[in-house]
């Protein structure tokens, strides 16, 4: 399981990866910074690649409203979920952002509440819960500590409601680089793995 994990996580940062099975990332064509368009494309890369290396990737679909945690907090829809194809469960559970400053810490925090949530609603069998962000400037890293807080510790809802934590999945923080084109267009330049 190791050595399955190690080579979804190299897989995840392969910039080369992303921009084959997504060429508008790439700095030949690039894409407008407009409405949701970074969104769009990092839900579809992140589908994309899951079906790439073997699983069934779905962007956008509800978690189930199953097990202790199905009717609290709202709806659960991550951004992107690989199911396995034999088990039928989550094998990666992810969400995108925007991040531009570290006064949007709270936008991660609150992709990380669903993340946990929708882990608690599969049942917990995801392998890697993935939070990444995009940024087009250079920005101070968020505070990885306190998102892997609240997927280990958990969290209580604006209903006052407590989420316990969950030990089980891998919790992986992503930064996806745009930069820009001579069109002022933006494409993917990097995919870096952040720590603690």
């Amino acid at each position: 399981m190791a050595n399955l994990l190690e080579s979804t996580i190299t897989e995840l940062q392969n910039l080369t990866t992303a921009q084959e099975l997504l060429p508008i990332w790439t700095e030949n064509w690039g894409v407008k910074d407009f409405s949701f368009s970074i969104h769009s494309l990092g839900m579809t890369f992140l589908a994309l690649l899951g079906n790439h290396l073997g699983y069934v990737g779905v962007a956008e679909i509800p978690a189930l409203q199953q097990g202790n945690y199905a009717r609290i907090g709202d709806d659960v829809r991550p951004d992107a979920v690989w199911f396995d194809k034999i088990s039928h469960s989550p094998f990666l559970i992810a969400e995108f952002e925007r991040y531009s400053n570290k006064n949007e810490q709270y936008k991660l925090e609150d992709k990380a509440k669903n993340l946990l949530l929708a882990q608690h609603r599969w049942h917990e069998t995801a392998q890697i819960l993935l939070l990444a962000y995009w940024r087009k400037t250079t920005v101070s890293p968020p505070k990885h500590a306190d998102l892997l807080q609240i997927i280990e510790s958990g969290f209580e809802t604006q209903a006052k409601e407590r989420v316990r934590g969950s030990s089980k999945g891998q919790f992986l923080l992503l930064e996806f680089v745009m930069r820009e084109n001579s069109n002022s267009l933006l494409y993917l330049s990097d995919i870096i793995l952040r720590e603690n």
